[in-house]
């Protein structure tokens, strides 16, 4: 049934993020008429990609289409970082307001329907208001050309105490990447149910008809 289908797919898509036996270890590397190749540990029978440094935070190799052959690195991992902060604060978005809302605004069918009823002068000033900031805070380099000219590591805007060591990195990376999946899978569910998300959870599902 529906139900049984979309539980095969969770456990199939919770699978890719956990190790595996039956997957080669990060210490072995193929040999290949006298050649000798990096692994890639996200796709074993791929080449890993040049440009990834195994260095980096949540590294796995993970670029089936090339994208770090093409674009600067660390323009690459900025965007990864900052979609992941956004999202991780949008999937708080998409759940608080069940809850609790502005006074003067009326309660909406769903999160994502509150935000339909946002006037759009309002939106219009909050985008400009993002990339005001944003401006800013590139202190008006905005090109992978120019963005890190000063030695800024990507993500880094100064705002902690000291350099973020490599397992807090490691744990931020990967939660910004749940948090991008997590931000779309609640979206659609909204989108197709007409329901808060908690409200659905807990009891108030209704299985779609196709």
């Amino acid at each position: 049934t529906m139900f049984r289908l979309t539980l095969l797919a969770c456990v199939a898509s919770a699978s890719a993020f956990a190790p595996s036996a039956l997957l080669p270890s990060s210490g072995v590397r193929v040999a290949k008429t006298g050649m000798r190749m990096q692994e890639n540990l996200a796709i074993p029978f791929l080449k890993a990609p040049a440009n990834l440094d195994s260095s980096m935070p949540g590294y796995a190799g993970f670029d089936p289409l090339g994208f770090s052959d093409n674009y600067d690195i660390k323009w690459l991992q900025e965007s990864e970082l900052k979609h992941g902060r956004v999202a991780m604060l949008g999937v708080v978005g998409l759940l608080v307001p069940e809850f609790v809302h502005l006074p003067m605004y009326d309660a909406a069918s769903t999160p994502y329907d509150a935000y339909t009823t946002v006037p759009a002068f309002a939106l219009t000033q909050i985008l400009m208001g993002c990339g005001i900031h944003e401006f800013r805070t590139h202190k008006g380099k905005m090109s992978p050309d120019n963005m890190f000219d000063d030695g800024r590591a990507p993500g880094d805007f100064g705002w902690g105490k000291g350099k973020a060591d490599a397992v807090m990195a490691t744990k931020e990376i990967k939660n910004g990447r749940l948090a991008m999946l997590a931000f779309g899978g609640i979206l659609h569910q909204q989108l197709l149910t007409k329901m808060g998300t908690i409200a659905h959870l807990t009891g108030g599902f209704k299985p779609l008809e196709f």
